[in-house]
């Protein structure tokens, strides 16, 4: 068995990251995947194209990129007064009016965070164009893993249909348009989207470093690579780190159920001011109020606007009360070693791991409102308090889901039959 660093590395072998199967599987057809044969966890989605042809997608994402950060995304024109605003003019104007935490926040998942991404994901596919393996494996294998970390943060998708939500509330007092960086806008989120399908992450992970397969049974005791999914066998102590992507290993997510429980909590006491407290206020000629999340979904069904209601109820109100509710049942149930509806839990838990960005749709409205209404007592949008604490609810949320270990669900309830090695 191949060896690296003092540990034996496979392959071809594919742990299961939602309850620790371990699956030694066919490669799929193009646009196919493999699923685990115990929970239905998504094992390897085999993207429609190879490396070379998702390059091209990746260029013509960071130039789509490149239009969106030089040029405004929509005008506003009220009583004569016209102003335009760039992806960066909301977060100038949260910190304007003092909301630092929002403005570092909002300029981290929509600027920092999509840049940093593309620019990673194109220089590792370059470095791979040519079909050769790259000069320093593990200088592109570490590049490659941060990308794969960037991916639920970087949140241009998110900010897209906060942005809709936004234009939907200019509608009633002022005239907007969708401009050069909007129009860009909703092209790169569907260039993303085609990237996501065109670009085979095996793949990558493959043409960058990989070991062939071997004739030999799995090793007895072994922990997986929860970034790059390579298999590593051992004797003795395991190893800390990947010996492809350098990311440190842990048989399980240390202390995930602590973690876990400290961050739901801080959230479900969040949650409470993020209702209660206004998330912005909205002037239009002399006269408005404070408004909370619901009083927005309010506006929105008044004005006839359903569908766009219902997308902020779901994503502002119902979706942050799933997430906490589901993390709590699933501490209950793992504390407890229950094995009842673990398949139940387990698909709850991929549904919360992957909508649980979406709530920031509020957030990024606030923020572009803010940049666009400043027309003094014509019209002019504030963020308030309420959107920090509902922000809050956000983030820890996501950072609840991903520290919490589904694996420790399927270890406690079937400790005799534990799908890693010990």
């Amino acid at each position: 068995m191949p060896t690296e660093g003092g540990a034996s590395v496979r392959d071809d072998l594919v742990a299961c990251p939602d309850c620790g199967l371990l699956h030694q599987i066919r490669q799929p057809r193009p646009g196919h995947r493999a699923e685990c044969t115990r929970c239905g966890a998504v094992l390897y989605r085999r993207g429609r194209g190879g490396v070379h042809h998702a390059l091209p997608v990746a260029l013509t994402g960071a130039a789509l990129l490149a239009v969106i950060v030089l040029n405004p995304l929509m005008g506003v024109h009220v009583q004569g007064n016209d102003r335009e605003g760039l992806i960066t003019s909301g977060i100038e104007a949260l910190a304007d009016q003092g909301m630092w935490p929002l403005a570092l926040l909002v300029g981290a998942l929509v600027l920092a965070a999509p840049l940093a991404r593309v620019a990673g994901v194109v220089t590792v596919l370059a470095c791979l164009h040519q079909g050769r393996g790259p000069a320093d494996p593990r200088k592109v294998a570490r590049l490659f893993a941060w990308t794969e970390k960037l991916r639920p943060w970087a949140m241009l998708d998110v900010f897209l249909l906060g942005v809709l939500v936004g234009y939907s509330r200019l509608k009633g007092f002022a005239n907007a348009e969708f401009l050069a960086g909007g129009l860009a806008l909703g092209g790169y989120v569907l260039v993303r989207t085609a990237m996501d399908q065109t670009l085979d992450r095996r793949a990558v992970w493959t043409s960058i470093d990989h070991v062939p397969p071997i004739d030999a049974p799995p090793p007895a005791r072994w922990v997986a690579c929860a970034v790059c999914q390579r298999i590593h066998g051992f004797a003795d102590a395991p190893p800390a780190h990947c010996t492809r992507c350098a990311s440190r290993l842990h048989r399980r997510e240390p202390d995930s159920l602590g973690r876990t429980a400290a961050l739901v909590s801080a959230g479900a006491i969040l949650y409470v001011p993020a209702n209660l407290l206004p998330v912005m206020t909205v002037v239009n000629f002399g006269q408005g109020a404070p408004s909370t999340i619901v009083h927005g979904v309010v506006e929105l069904a008044e004005v006839g606007l359903w569908p766009l209601a219902l997308l902020v109820f779901v994503a502002s109100i119902a979706v942050p009360v799933l997430k906490l509710a589901g993390l709590s049942w699933f501490l209950v149930a793992a504390r407890r070693g229950s094995g009842k509806r673990l398949h139940a839990r387990t698909r709850l838990y991929r549904i919360i791991d992957s909508i649980g960005r979406w709530s920031n749709i509020d957030v990024f409205m606030i923020a572009i409102l803010a940049a666009l209404v400043q027309f003094g007592a014509v019209a002019s949008i504030r963020a308030d308090a309420g959107a920090v604490a509902f922000a809050g609810v956000v983030i820890l949320t996501m950072l609840a889901s991903h520290v919490f270990d589904p694996r420790i669900m399927w270890d406690r309830a079937e400790p005799e039959e534990s799908p890693h090695g010990r």
